[in-house]
């Protein structure tokens, strides 16, 4: 994933994560919608480039060479990264599981899998803050 297109997409997901929160349901409902197809796709992009971990430092070190700062700690940039590498695994088991589920099941299950693609999205953007 080119790095420009990465922040980018990062950028939407906070704004989108602003309009999810707005008081006007209408608003909020839709915003809801469109944060969870953008985190699928900001992680199905990142995940098959080389793997969420390795691709996610690549980017957060073009982050830092392109003079942006970085004030996580890294000790909570380590927590980060296991905490991202742990979503990874659940998405994964959670990709087999769905090869074998239909209707309501596959229903739940796939909704359970974009809820953690926002969260390894959160991770992502908490690595680049």
């Amino acid at each position: 994933m080119y790095y420009p297109t990465f922040w980018k997409s990062l950028q939407t997901v906070a704004g989108l994560e602003k309009l999810a929160a707005s008081d006007d349901t209408v608003v909020a409902k839709e915003a809801q919608e469109l944060l969870a197809k953008t985190c699928d796709v900001v992680f199905t992009t990142v995940k098959t480039a080389s793997g969420v971990v390795p691709e996610v430092i690549r980017l957060r070190e073009t982050h830092c060479r392109l003079g942006e700062k970085v004030a996580v700690a890294p000790e909570l940039a380590a927590e980060l990264v296991r905490q991202l590498k742990i979503a990874e695994y659940v998405d994964n088991v959670l990709d087999v599981q769905l090869t074998k589920l239909a209707g309501d099941e596959y229903a739940a299950a796939r909704e359970v899998q974009l809820l953690g693609r926002e969260y390894a999205v959160s991770l992502m953007r908490g690595l680049l803050a």
